[in-house]
């Protein structure tokens, strides 16, 4: 008896095996598939999340030269031989006042797709475009203007290019940014 038990136990624990290899395999696999499937979609979000800041952040960018250029109009006609009329003082005007909106517009974006620092940077662009523009709206001499509007500008200047530095690092692909924070790379 105790051989045919041992046979019994044998055969049960083989058929058991074989059970159990049979469900954990296709279980495992379905496992493993849906962790791809999560990796493939984690991905997918960050490569559309990369796509969409560095928009918004050219868009910041853009809009900051298209100012500078309408600021840049109205500087030349009020150093320069004077407004013939009324009419073309807003003329001018409107382009800069267009630009600051799509600057505010532009800012709103960055703070939207984040991530937060870069958001206060854009601000911070907008608000210094927004100063030099106030230089030429007040009511001083045009050397006061002249001197304001320098500072003005080095402010614009320095908010853009730390504006810039912040994107670069934010839109640097994860191994680069790696190596330059003095992190070996991983080898596959």
């Amino acid at each position: 008896m105790d051989q045919a038990d041992t046979v019994i136990w044998a055969t049960a624990l083989g058929i058991g095996g074989t059970l159990a290899a049979g469900l954990t395999g296709p279980l495992l696999h379905a496992r493993s598939a849906r962790r791809r499937a999560q990796d493939q979609e984690t991905f997918q979000v960050r490569h559309r999340l990369r796509d969409e800041r560095r928009a918004a952040f050219a868009s910041v960018l853009d809009e900051c030269e298209a100012f500078r250029q309408g600021i840049g109009a109205v500087i030349e006609g009020l150093v320069g031989v004077g407004w013939r009329s009324e009419n073309e003082h807003r003329e001018l005007w409107e382009s800069t006042v267009a630009a600051l909106g799509a600057l505010r517009r532009a800012a709103t974006d960055v703070a939207i797709t984040g991530p937060a620092p870069m958001g206060e940077l854009a601000d911070t662009v907008y608000a210094a475009a927004v100063r030099q523009a106030e230089v030429w709206r007040m009511r001083l001499d045009l050397d006061d203007r002249l001197v304001r509007n320098g500072q003005a500008d080095s402010e614009l200047i320095d908010a853009r290019r730390q504006f810039i530095a912040a994107a670069e690092k934010v839109l640097a692909p994860p191994d680069q940014g790696a190596r330059q924070r003095g992190v070996p790379r991983r080898s596959r």
